[in-house]
């Protein structure tokens, strides 16, 4: 059962992690200052010129911080990386929940839903009546379309910064 679970969890755009670390809380919030800049309303950063003094970009306020890496270019399906640091005895717990930005992920809500209903009622006229048209192909091959490249992009920045926090947090 879980892993049925687990490639559900696989096929949409969140990823959940708990980085269990020795470094205090303080050494954390050091951490994560030395690689996060305030961010700007625009940035600009050229392809071939020197990259960022700082990979990403956000905010740190007492306990949690709000991040997203600083790209040369655009892209849409970037995660907000949203954690939680937890002070233990013997070390650190943070919380860290990687999701879509809430406007593109309203705006595929809205996409995948309209493809999906759409095509779902195709398919549905013409099992009643064949001469409609396989239609429903069409609309379908939109709703996954669009529903790939949301995922792909998405799960390729959310492991490089899975890698990156893991590596600069224990």
């Amino acid at each position: 059962m879980l892993k049925i679970v687990n490639f559900f969890k696989s096929l949409i755009p969140f990823e959940d992690l708990t980085i269990i670390t020795s470094l205090t809380f303080l050494e954390v919030l050091n951490r994560l200052d030395e690689v996060v800049t305030p961010p700007k309303l625009f940035r600009i950063t050229l392809p071939f010129g020197a990259p960022p003094a700082k990979p990403y970009e956000g905010t740190i306020s007492g306990n949690t911080f709000k991040i997203s890496r600083i790209i040369t270019g655009r892209n849409s399906f970037l995660p907000i990386i949203e954690g939680y640091i937890h002070s233990q005895p013997f070390g650190c717990s943070i919380k860290i929940r990687m999701s879509l930005h809430k406007i593109v992920l309203a705006f595929m809500m809205l996409w995948l839903w309209t493809t999906g209903s759409i095509g779902m009622f195709a398919l549905f006229a013409w099992f009643v009546e064949p001469s409609v048209g396989p239609i429903f192909l069409l609309i379908l091959g939109m709703f996954i379309f669009a529903w790939v490249v949301c995922l792909i992009p998405f799960k390729i920045e959310a492991k490089s910064a899975i890698k990156f926090l893991s590596i600069l947090l224990t």
